[in-house]
């Protein structure tokens, strides 16, 4: 009998030992099945074919356009792929650029793998969440001018700029929910909505510029 309430994954990452210790982990969880596993971008277009997964756990250690590349063609196949990032927290401007192209959530790749495993299982729930320094990546980008300036560019409510003013200054979920008096699930889900504004600006930018780095914004 088949189990519906388990989400396929896929595993890139180019370091071997690292690749095979999360494989061999979810290859035991009864949340994740079935896994394929590639070391490069490349070799993950080889088996990719027509397969859509419903996670895609990517390292940053491959070339950071092929990764972009990988991330729209990902969400053009599917919007309900969740892509998510792994990768040293130092490391926020290859992170939100990440995000800008279509990953829905990063997570730190030292992570002990039971919360790892915690963290997607509800993320796969359509539970996102950000941590205090891309809270404040995010304000920046979308205070930038011209952001603000473009008629047809998504801009933030002041539900959610608050909610990121929140985040940013550390505010954990039930401390916003009690603040703005809402549920924790209602909180998620501005985070996931603040993130589809992030790649609708992205693409808009995409037609007519380079996206700005961080150090630009």
């Amino acid at each position: 009998m088949i189990n519906l309430t388990t989400s396929s994954m896929a595993l890139i990452d180019s370091r071997p030992m690292y690749r095979q210790r999360l494989s061999d982990y979810f290859k035991k969880s009864a949340k994740f099945d079935p896994i394929t596993s590639a070391s490069s971008v490349s070799d993950f277009y080889n088996i990719l074919g027509r397969n859509e997964y419903d996670v895609v756990l990517c390292g940053l250690t491959p070339a950071q356009e092929a990764v972009q590349t990988l991330l729209n063609e990902l969400k053009s196949r599917s919007i309900a792929t969740k892509i998510v990032l792994l990768a040293p927290l130092e490391q926020k401007n290859t992170i939100f650029q990440g995000l800008c192209h279509g990953a829905t959530a990063f997570m730190p790749e030292h992570l002990p793998l039971p919360i790892m495993e915690q963290r997607l299982s509800s993320h796969m729930q359509d539970n996102y969440w950000l941590n205090p320094e891309l809270a404040r990546l995010l304000l920046r980008y979308f205070g930038r001018r011209y952001t603000q300036a473009r008629k047809d560019a998504p801009t933030l409510s002041d539900t959610e700029r608050d909610l990121l003013e929140m985040v940013s200054e550390g505010a954990c979920q039930r401390r916003i929910a009690e603040e703005q008096k809402a549920e924790k699930k209602h909180i998620r889900a501005l985070v996931g909505g603040i993130l589809t504004k992030l790649h609708s600006v992205h693409r808009t930018e995409q037609k007519s510029t380079t996206p700005p780095t961080l150090q630009h914004m």
